[in-house]
């Protein structure tokens, strides 16, 4: 059997048990021998090879199929084929600038941007302001409808007993209004907490709240129910203790994570929209 060596175009002469296996040139270049007629391959010889050609001899766990592979054929790695490591991120990294979330397993986008602790500062005193302002109105029917009750009731000319009968009406009815308006602007925070996480004034500042271990936004559960509204129930509920657990949660908001007591309860963090 006769083969043309593509490196150096020597015609090589190889014999039929040689078929299918890899061989060397002797200009060093390695190449299979084509197989036996029908696929099937002489075993190896036990004399030397014809030609001055070199069955290459098989290495130890080299491949029965694959015939044996010569070492030479592997290049030293040098200093030019090492990469240096690159450094990890750590994902709670600078409490103040916001530094990066990873969201568990990198949440569903990749990397978060923690919130900084001025965009936080921030959201919550919107959020107060936005409470204040939706309240106004309320505040201003129910005393004027109280005043008012009194007023006419006073001018009506009728009985003592008429009187304070129609002032007490306009009372109840004034502070029915004021106590329902309390609960309009939690109203309007619950729907946008539970469809973005982000209350009124995390919106204007851009930030939302998500899950800390998926990076999921939060919906009503998390991140109104657990977070917003059983933590100022338990302070207001407990007027000493209450005012200090609110104050370890605005201290806990300079740790690392920039997670208060109110997040670790709900297990989320607040991180940039």
């Amino acid at each position: 059997m006769k083969i043309k060596c593509p490196a150096c175009s020597k015609v090589l002469s190889i014999p039929e048990t040689a078929a299918g296996k890899v061989v060397k040139c002797p200009c060093g270049k390695q190449l299979r021998a084509p197989a036996a007629p029908g696929g099937q391959s002489s075993p190896q010889p036990s004399g030397g090879a014809a030609s001055g050609l070199k069955p290459t001899q098989p290495t130890a766990g080299a491949s029965s199929v694959g015939g044996g592979i010569d070492p030479d054929i592997f290049d030293d790695l040098t200093d030019n084929d090492l990469q240096p490591v690159k450094s990890s991120t750590n994902p709670y990294q600078s409490t103040t600038g916001g530094g990066v979330y990873a969201g568990g397993s990198g949440g569903p986008n990749g990397p978060q941007e923690l919130a900084s602790v001025g965009a936080r500062i921030g959201g919550a005193l919107l959020d107060g302001i936005a409470y204040i302002l939706l309240m106004i109105p309320g505040l201003v029917i129910g005393i004027g409808m109280i005043i008012g009750g009194a007023v006419v009731a006073a001018e009506s000319g009728e009985s003592p007993e008429a009187v304070s009968a129609a002032a007490g009406g306009g009372m109840i009815l004034g502070t029915l209004i004021i106590v329902g308006n309390l609960f309009v602007p939690m109203i309007i925070n619950c729907v946008l907490i539970a469809k973005s996480g982000q209350s009124i004034g995390k919106k204007i500042v851009g930030t939302r709240m998500v899950d800390q271990d998926s990076g999921e936004t939060s919906g009503f559960v998390q991140g109104f129910l657990i977070r917003t509204f059983v933590f100022q129930l338990i302070c207001n509920a407990l007027p000493i203790i209450g005012a200090i657990i609110a104050l370890v949660d605005i201290i806990f908001l300079f740790t690392e994570g920039n997670q208060t007591l109110h997040d670790r309860l709900a297990r989320t963090r607040v991180v940039k929209a």
